[in-house]
Parts: C-alpha cells; sequence; structure tokens
C-alpha cells in the first residue's frame, strides 16, 4: 500500500502524468498534463479518460481499458506498433505514447498513465520508413529496368517484402502462368499448390472484393480462408495487380500475429503491386508485338508466294477449261481434266487460306444477319459432327448485321466448329453463342472502340497450354497428327477476322476447353439483296484491253473471251495500255491485273483511262491484294475477281462491267 505521490514529485515530472481510477475517471493530473491537452488547472479532475481522445477512438479505447484493468501490469512506452492519438480541449489531435502502472493506494486501485507527445519523433521514424520503402521501390525499378525478362525481379519481390515490412510471408500470386490456374512465388518454403489452390477456388472473395488502386487490411473472412492452408495467418494485407481492367494477381503481406498496416505500409504493398503489374503489362506488349511483326512478315512471305501460284494455277486452270471445250465428245479424256481440275481447285483453295492469313484476300463485305447464318450453318454442321457431339446454337434475333463477307464468315465459323471436334475425340459439347458488345476507347487494345457483333465457339475439349495458344494461329502450326490437317486453318480465320477490322481471342487453359471469339463490326446500314447475274454470258463483239505481265495467263484470259464472242486487245504492261487506249477508240471494258511488275499498277491505269473515257467498263483481277483504304474505295466502282478465275466468272464480269 502506497500513499499517493507527493505534489512536489508529480509536478517535476517532464512526462504528463494522469492518474485514474478504475472506473476509468481521472482523479488528478499534473501541470504538463494540463497544458498537453490544453485544459484549465484542475480541469481535468472528474472527466473520463476517454475524454482525452478523438471520439472515433473511444468505444475501442474502453474495451482495451477494461481488458488492461482486468489483468494491470507494468507497461512501458513504445512496447505497441499502434498508433495512439490524443486529442486537445480545442479538437486538434496529435499522436502519443502512453506507459501504464497499477498502483495500489487507500482509495484503492489506481492506474498511472505517463503521456508523452511524439509528434516529432513519429514524423522523424515515419521519414525513415518512407526512406527505407522508397528505397525499396527504387532498388526494384532498377532491376525491372535493367532486367530482360520478369523472371530476374518477380521472384525476388516477395522474400524484400517479407524482409522491410517485417511480416512472417509474403506472396505473389499470378494467374494464368503456365498450366496452373495461380503461380505462387513466396518468401519462404510453404506449400504453393495448396495455397495457389485455395487462391483459386476464392478468388472472387479476394479480387472481387478489392479495390482496383490501393492496397487494404484483409477482413477476417479473408484471413479465414487463408488460414485454411495451415499458414497460421492472424492478419494481413494485400493488393490487386491488374492488367487495364482486370485482375491478373495478388500481392499478399501476412503475420502469424495480429497487427495493424499503417498507411506508409499498405502504400508499398501497393506501389510493389503496380511496379509488378507494369512489368508484366511491358511483357506482355513486347510478346503481342514482337508475335504481330513476325506474322505480318509471315504474311508479307505467303502472300507473295500465293500471287505467284495464283498465276501458275490460272494458267493451268484455264488451259484446262479450254480443253474441256475442245474434248467434250471425249468422256476418257473429260474424266483426265476434271481430275486435273479438282487439283487446280485444292491449289486455288490452299492459295486463299495463305492469303486470308496474309490479309490479302480480295473481300465483299455486307451487312449480314448474324442469327440466319448461324442457324442454317448449325444445321448443316450437326449432321457434319454426328451424334457424339452436341452443337448447340445461342443467338438472339435482336442481334445487329455485322459488316462482313459472308461466306467468309461461313468458312471461319465451320473451321472454328471443326477445330472443335478434333479437341474431343471421344465426342462432347459444342456451342455457337452470337452476342454483341462495345469497346470503350479506354479499352481498345487490338480493337479500336466502337460496337461489335461477338461470337463464341466453346468446346469442353482438353484445351490448350499458354505456348500453344500463343501460336495456333501461325501458319503450318499443328498439333495435328500427320494428314489430320494443315495448319492454315486458324491462320486464315485470323486473317480473316482481322481483314474485316474485328479481331480473333483466343481462351484455352488445359483440361478447361477453348473458346474462341470472333469480334467483328457492326453495320452501319441493314442487309439488301445481292445482285441478280445474267442469263448468258457472250459478247456482242465488245472491244475489251486485257492487261497483264504474265504472258501465259495473259493468253488464257483472251481465249476466254474470244471464245464468248468479245474482240481483244492486248498489253503486257500500264503504258503499252495506254498507248493502245490511246490508238483505239473502240475499248469498251479494261481487263487488267492490279500488279504490273515495277511500273505503273492496274488500280492507277483504271484511274488514268476512267479520266479520259468515264464509260469504260472496269474488271480488275488479282491472286495478290491489298487492304489499303484507298484501295477498297476505288474497287467500291469496279469488279474485282480473284485469280485464278474461271472461265464463266471472267464473261460474268466483262458483261457486267460492259453494261
Amino acid at each position: 500500500m502506497t500513499s499517493l505521490p507527493l505534489p512536489q514529485l508529480f509536478d517535476i515530472v517532464p512526462d504528463a502524468l494522469v492518474l485514474v481510477d478504475d472506473k476509468g475517471r481521472i482523479v488528478r493530473a499534473n501541470a504538463n498534463a494540463e497544458r498537453l491537452f490544453g485544459h484549465a488547472s484542475g480541469a481535468m479532475v472528474g472527466m473520463e479518460i476517454e475524454a482525452l481522445m478523438p471520439a472515433g477512438m473511444r468505444g475501442r479505447h474502453l474495451v482495451h481499458r477494461e481488458r488492461y484493468m482486468a489483468s494491470p501490469r507494468v507497461r512501458p512506452m513504445g512496447q505497441s506498433d499502434q498508433s495512439l492519438v490524443g486529442q486537445r480541449a480545442d479538437g486538434q489531435q496529435f499522436p502519443v505514447e502512453i506507459a501504464l502502472s497499477p498502483i495500489d493506494t487507500e482509495a484503492g486501485r489506481h492506474y498511472l498513465a505517463s503521456v508523452r507527445d511524439v509528434s516529432e519523433s513519429q514524423r522523424a521514424r515515419q521519414m525513415m520508413v518512407r526512406a527505407r520503402y522508397d528505397a525499396l521501390i527504387a532498388r526494384l525499378g532498377q532491376m525491372a529496368l535493367e532486367s530482360t525478362g520478369e523472371e530476374q525481379v518477380v521472384p525476388t519481390l516477395p522474400p524484400l517484402l517479407a524482409e522491410e515490412l517485417p511480416v512472417d510471408l509474403a506472396v505473389l500470386a499470378l494467374k494464368g502462368r503456365h498450366e496452373a490456374p495461380l503461380d505462387v512465388m513466396a518468401s519462404r518454403h510453404i506449400d504453393a499448390a495448396s495455397f495457389a489452390d485455395t487462391l483459386h477456388r476464392h478468388w472472387s472473395a479476394f479480387a472481387g472484393a478489392m479495390p482496383a488502386d490501393r492496397a487494404v487490411m484483409l477482413t477476417r473472412s479473408q484471413l479465414a480462408l487463408l488460414g485454411s492452408t495451415d499458414e497460421g495467418v492472424a492478419s494481413g494485407a494485400a493488393a490487386l495487380l491488374r492488367d487495364r481492367d482486370r485482375p491478373i494477381g495478388l500481392l499478399l503481406a501476412l503475420s502469424s500475429t495480429p497487427r495493424y498496416f499503417h498507411h506508409d505500409a499498405l502504400h508499398l504493398i501497393q506501389s510493389a503491386a503496380t511496379l509488378v503489374a507494369s512489368m508484366l503489362q511491358r511483357k506482355r506488349t513486347e510478346e503481342q508485338l514482337a508475335h504481330a511483326q513476325r506474322l505480318d512478315a509471315v504474311g508479307q512471305l505467303t502472300g507473295g508466294i500465293a500471287h505467284d501460284f495464283n498465276n501458275l494455277l490460272t494458267v493451268v486452270s484455264g488451259s484446262l477449261q479450254l480443253l474441256q471445250e475442245e474434248y467434250g465428245e471425249r468422256p476418257e479424256a473429260l474424266d483426265l481434266i476434271d481430275g486435273a481440275l479438282h487439283s487446280v481447285k485444292r491449289g486455288a483453295e490452299l492459295t486463299s487460306k495463305l492469303l486470308s492469313f496474309a490479309r490479302r484476300q480480295a473481300l465483299s463485305p455486307r451487312p449480314v444477319l448474324p442469327e440466319p447464318l448461324v442457324h442454317d450453318l448449325g444445321i448443316m454442321l450437326q449432321r457434319t459432327l454426328g451424334e457424339a457431339f452436341c452443337l448447340t446454337i445461342e443467338c438472339p434475333t435482336v442481334i445487329p448485321p455485322a459488316y462482313v463477307d459472308p461466306t467468309q464468315l461461313e468458312t471461319a465459323l465451320i473451321n472454328l466448329v471443326l477445330n472443335a471436334r478434333d479437341a474431343m475425340p471421344d465426342g462432347g459439347d459444342i456451342t455457337l453463342q452470337v452476342g454483341e458488345c462495345w469497346v470503350r476507347p479506354q479499352e481498345a487494345s487490338d480493337l479500336p472502340a466502337g460496337h461489335y457483333v461477338v461470337i463464341h465457339v466453346r468446346d469442353t475439349g482438353s484445351g490448350m497450354s499458354p505456348d500453344v495458344a500463343r501460336r495456333a494461329i501461325e501458319p503450318f502450326f499443328t498439333t495435328k497428327p500427320p494428314g489430320r490437317g494443315s495448319g492454315l486453318g486458324l491462320s486464315m480465320v485470323y486473317g480473316f477476322v482481322r481483314q474485316s477490322n474485328g479481331t480473333l481471342r483466343v481462351q484455352s487453359e488445359p483440361g478447361r476447353g477453348t473458346t474462341m471469339s470472333l469480334y467483328l463490326p457492326v453495320a452501319r446500314s441493314a442487309p439488301v439483296p445481292g445482285p441478280h447475274e445474267p442469263s448468258t454470258v457472250r459478247g456482242n463483239g465488245e472491244t475489251v484491253l486485257v492487261v497483264e505481265d504474265d504472258p501465259g495467263v495473259r493468253r488464257i484470259a483472251v481465249a476466254f473471251l474470244r471464245s464468248a464472242g468479245y474482240r481483244t486487245l492486248e498489253a503486257a504492261d500500264a503504258e503499252s495500255a495506254l498507248k493502245t487506249f490511246d490508238d483505239s477508240d473502240e475499248v469498251a471494258v479494261l481487263f487488267s491485273d492490279i500488279m504490273l511488275g515495277s511500273g505503273m499498277s492496274g488500280r492507277t491505269l483504271a484511274e488514268s483511262l476512267r479520266a479520259r473515257s468515264p464509260r469504260i467498263g472496269i474488271v480488275l483481277t488479282t491472286g495478290y491484294d491489298d487492304t489499303s483504304e484507298a484501295a477498297r474505295s476505288m474497287e467500291a466502282a469496279h469488279v474485282l475477281i480473284r485469280k485464278p478465275y474461271q472461265r464463266e466468272q471472267l464473261l460474268f464480269a466483262v458483261r457486267r462491267a460492259a453494261t
């Protein structure tokens, strides 16, 4: 039992002293306490101790005070990492440290609180902590700049973060890496597979419930989920890693003891998460750019090959068609010719796929309603697939028309459905789903902002690893056994949708199936009926100027036209064609290849002749086209046919241009 402190001793202590009874009321306060809290002499006596702190903290402090009084002990200053806040009489708040001591007096158990204003010392400590945190972020940033890949930086983050905070465990979990749903890296050895499985199963409880732009402390329910990994998690904080508008990972700092993560610690976690997300975005952007450049280079090569090959096929096909007429009464000869023409057709299909991948395919886009197209296609495909496969069509009738070449769209969808079938050798479900979406400017990446029709082809097959999915659209790349595919199907689909100002997106995981999504621009007008072809394809003696730099192809075109009653003039290049035109006033139609060697192109020649004779008909042909806006706008006023063309195609085109 001790008496109350002597007044002179109570007042000469440099700290603010407050004596509190077992009800939490102040029974004595020294002058330093009155000055610190801004109260007049003697005014603090009788106040509840909670009156000396902000209103928002009083309820929580009351619980802590009752717990302390139930088991009192001497607690020196600086034993807690929590920030304590005092409040002066005028409402001003300031950080404090408090030492507590139980004292038995004649009046019963009392508690002496020694209070110290730590504004300056706390500010200095905060500055030191921030300096350390800033140095860590700067170090990570320097590593990111000097590294050639995230593999040199990302694994080092968890141990550095765990040491700096400090916490028992720091974990970085990334989605979509390798073949696991989550790729987990930690500051020390843990059961990564179990941890990844926990996060994957409860991903929405973490990623779906966290703010996009700041780190936060984990809730009790989130901690309970993590506790199932036997890591002994008692407190923690986390930040999302984001790529544009979607979460791609999670950075967690976990402790086995309850603790409070102050603002600077949360800022460090968020800064580290942002840095890693930026690295991953940069890496993926570089990979996409390199992939696009590689595809463009391959596209230019394949387009050039296809052009030369189409010229050869035109000569072979044209010669065989002329022989059909000459040997029409000899069945054995016709059988041989038909077989050769079938091979020419297969060669033309091959070059068509190459040109489609190279985005050099001559398209005829128009407004197309998806609903009747996919339903008609579904009826045909279900018969082709067989009973082991269930094809489901999901297409609302309110979907707007897409601006696309309908024939090429059908071919692309057939390719995707047959690919889905091949991924399920024992049968399965295929869904062809049509919808629409709007791409906003901030979301635009491989698609310009705008309104799109989206066609998804989903299967329940074996899926693809990320490496296979990245290469799936490359020409001649295939995982099918020899004889089961050329590797051009997806290449053709990709080239077609890109040339149609859309894109193809691939989503696939091993064991979880694959979704191929075609994004096609919405048409600005309603569908209109196609033109009616004339029933006869004979000329009336009109003169056609044939311009072709390949002599063999030129001879075939001339033979086709003369056999149908047209007169022909010939030229090997644009300059010769202009001279021939000037020397003759009888030319009704120009039939020209678009590519005419190193001189003037067929398009430029057509413009020149149209300027001289506005009524002249124009028919262009190509085995290697470009997709520039100027070319498309010009071709809208012309007739365009692709090599290798059939005799009837050429004659229909010339008849249309001449009328």
